[in-house]
């Protein structure tokens, strides 16, 4: 019975497509594709690398300058042999749904011969939409996690976030709740707390604010096997950082759910999302 609900509502919403399609009056008017309309991406471990090896550490304190901004690591291949430059460790590419991926490292540095560097401050998602986003946070809802944006200025720091797409949204999982430091909406940290989970909501609607298509990512701290968590904060400890607490440079990073307003495509509206 499940099965034959699921293909009436598959049929039913290929009806409202294709009505949508044909209410705009345009008979050249391509249909359009749901999955498309919104866009997450960001820089990503190359998915061919993807489970083959590891991102080494390099101690900034042991470099002597000038010297070329590398990410402070470099590939660690399991087979020992693979070797990867470091401009090719990593991807600029969109969020798949229901496909996790390994995000490049917290706040990160690197310049690359064959393109534009890498730099960005803790994490970013970068959005494309015709229309508005709103960020929010889902799960935890508190200072555990936090959000800013920037309008050509200094970044802000919200619970919740109201942009004008594309835009960019920065994100530090700090992995608990600070009471005295880093309070503030200037909060950048190379690393986070291993074994914490993270959820936020990212919602496209019309320029008048009616909801359109609605995603859900999951940001997770994986494990960083090269990363000397132990000692790397040990001349400045306090509250963010404190002792025994394990510590990474990398979140997976999920697009696990993907859904749209059916009445929005029932009112005919697909196509004009400016409106």
């Amino acid at each position: 019975m499940t099965n034959i609900r699921l293909k009436i509502r598959a049929a039913f919403l290929a009806l409202l497509l294709l009505s949508c399609t044909a209410c705009t009056g345009n008979k050249n008017q391509e249909p359009v594709n749901m999955d498309e309309l919104m866009t997450i991406s960001t820089w990503l471990l190359d998915d061919e690398l993807e489970g083959t090896g590891r991102w080494g550490y390099i101690d900034p304190s042991t470099r002597t300058f000038p010297r070329k901004e590398d990410g402070n690591g470099y590939w660690i291949p399991d087979d020992g042999v693979t070797e990867v430059a470091n401009e090719d460790v990593f991807e600029f590419d969109t969020l798949q749904l229901g496909v996790p991926r390994t995000m490049a490292p917290m706040t990160m540095h690197m310049a690359r011969e064959k393109g534009d560097g890498i730099n960005y401050s803790n994490l970013n998602l970068f959005i494309e939409f015709d229309g508005i986003v709103k960020v929010k946070k889902l799960e935890p809802n508190d200072s555990s996690i936090r959000l800013r944006y920037s309008l050509n200025g200094p970044p802000i720091g919200a619970e919740e976030i109201s942009l004008t797409a594309p835009c960019g949204i920065n994100i530090c999982p700090v992995g608990k709740v600070l009471v005295t430091e880093g309070v503030g909406d200037s909060l950048v940290s190379s690393d986070t707390l291993a074994d914490r989970e993270y959820t936020i909501q990212i919602q496209g609607c019309s320029m008048g604010g009616e909801p359109i298509v609605t995603a859900v990512v999951k940001l997770t701290a994986v494990e960083d096997p090269e990363y000397p968590w132990q000692t790397i904060h040990s001349t400045h400890y306090g509250e963010h950082h404190r002792a025994n607490e394990e510590r990474t440079r990398f979140c997976s990073v999920e697009l696990i759910s993907y859904t749209y307003s059916e009445m929005y495509i029932l009112g005919g509206a697909a196509g004009e999302l400016g409106s």
